[in-house]
C-alpha cells in the first residue's frame, strides 16, 4: 500500500501583496473642509473681488477645569460662545450693496389721505375770498320742466320716460274701467248719487265711486239693508260729511253669509242682525284718487241668473 503525503501551503507570501490602484483615492467630495485656528485670526470674505469682509476671530477660551462634587468630577458645560464674531461688517456690506435710487414706498391709506386733503385744499381755494371769508353763492332753483337742451336736467326725466309713464297710467285706467263696469255700465251724478261705475255677474252686483286722493276706510261709512244702500265720506278736519249713494238697490239681495261666532250666538238665542253688502277702499289711479267699492249678493233664484239692467233705481237701464 502506498500512504499520500498532501504538502501543507504557506498563504504568507499573500500579506505583501499590492492589490490597489489608481481609483482608490480617499474621496474629498461633499467632505467640508475644517481649519482649526489655534489662536487669534483674521478671516476674510468676498473672494477677492473689492468688497471684502474681514472678520476678527478670538482664540477660544481655555476649558475650565471640572468641578469636583464628592469623590466624582463633573466636567462644565461646553463654552457656546467661544467665537466672538461681530455682524456689524455685514449689515455695512449689504448697505453697500443696496441700490441709491431705491423709491420710498407709501402705505396706500396714507397716500389717499394725502389726495383728500388735497382736493380738499383746492376746493376751499375756489369758494374763499382773498381775505379768507367764504363767497357768497347763489341760492338753488328748481328748473322747469321744459327742455331746451339736448340733453335735460338731471332732476328730471326725459320726455320719453314721461310719456311711457302716462301711457301705461292711461293702460291701467282702461283696464280698471273696463273690470268695473263689465256687464254693467257708468252713471252720471243725480240729485241722490255722486257719479258711480257698476258691474254685475252671475251671483254679484258691485258699486264702485270714485273719491279724493288718501281717503282712507276709517273715511268711509256704508249701510246697507235688503233694499237700500247709503255711502257717505266723512271731512274729519272741516266735521263734515258728504253723501255719495242714498238709493234703492234696483232688485233685493241677499244678506252676507254669516261667520261661526254670529251663529254661535244666533244658536244661543241671541238677536244676531243680518249684514247685507261688503265694501272695501282701493286706489283707481296710480298716487292718485282711490275708489269705494260696495258689493251686493243677488237674490238667489235657483238655477236661474238674473242678469240686472241697472244697479240703483235711479239709474238709467241698459240698453235704452
Amino acid at each position: 500500500s502506498h500512504r499520500r503525503v498532501t504538502a501543507m501551503v504557506n498563504y504568507s507570501k499573500w500579506d505583501n501583496l499590492d492589490l490597489g490602484s489608481d481609483d482608490d483615492e480617499p474621496r474629498t467630495s461633499g467632505v467640508p473642509n475644517v481649519t482649526k485656528l489655534e489662536g487669534p485670526s483674521t478671516v476674510t470674505f468676498g473672494g477677492g473681488r473689492g468688497r471684502n469682509v474681514d472678520i476678527q476671530v478670538n482664540a477660544p477660551a481655555p476649558a475650565p477645569a471640572p468641578i469636583a462634587v464628592g469623590t466624582k468630577a463633573i466636567a462644565p458645560p461646553p463654552n457656546r460662545s467661544a467665537l466672538d464674531v461681530s455682524y456689524a461688517k455685514f449689515d455695512a456690506m449689504a448697505g453697500d450693496i443696496s441700490s441709491d435710487d431705491d423709491i420710498n414706498d407709501y402705505y396706500e391709506d396714507e397716500y389717499h389721505e394725502q389726495m383728500d386733503n388735497q382736493r380738499r385744499e383746492e376746493a376751499e381755494e375756489e369758494l374763499r375770498n382773498p381775505d379768507g371769508t367764504w363767497k357768497k353763492l347763489p341760492p338753488l332753483r328748481r328748473q322747469p320742466g321744459v327742455y331746451t337742451g339736448e340733453l335735460p336736467p338731471p332732476s328730471y326725466p326725459p320726455p320719453e320716460v314721461v310719456e311711457a309713464r302716462q301711457l301705461a297710467e292711461t293702460k291701467t285706467l282702461a283696464e280698471r274701467t273696463e273690470r268695473f263696469t263689465l256687464n254693467g255700465g257708468r252713471e252720471d251724478a243725480t240729485a241722490t248719487t255722486a257719479p258711480y261705475m257698476w258691474a254685475q255677474t252671475h251671483d254679484e252686483c258691485v258699486l264702485s265711486v270714485i273719491v279724493p286722493q288718501e281717503t282712507k276706510a276709517k273715511d268711509v261709512r256704508v249701510d246697507c239693508d235688503e233694499s237700500h244702500c247709503k255711502v257717505i265720506l266723512a271731512h274729519h278736519a272741516m266735521k263734515t260729511a258728504t253723501m255719495l249713494i242714498d238709493d234703492s238697490i234696483a232688485h233685493k239681495i241677499d244678506p252676507e253669509p254669516r261667520d261661526d261666532e254670529e251663529l254661535e250666538r244666533s244658536a244661543d238665542g241671541f238677536d244676531v242682525p243680518r249684514a247685507y253688502g261688503e265694501w272695501e277702499v282701493c286706489d283707481w289711479e296710480p298716487k292718485g284718487r282711490r275708489v269705494v267699492r260696495v258689493t251686493f249678493r243677488k237674490k238667489g233664484l235657483g238655477m236661474m241668473t238674473h242678469w240686472w239692467r241697472r244697479a240703483l233705481s235711479g239709474g238709467v237701464n241698459l240698453g235704452t
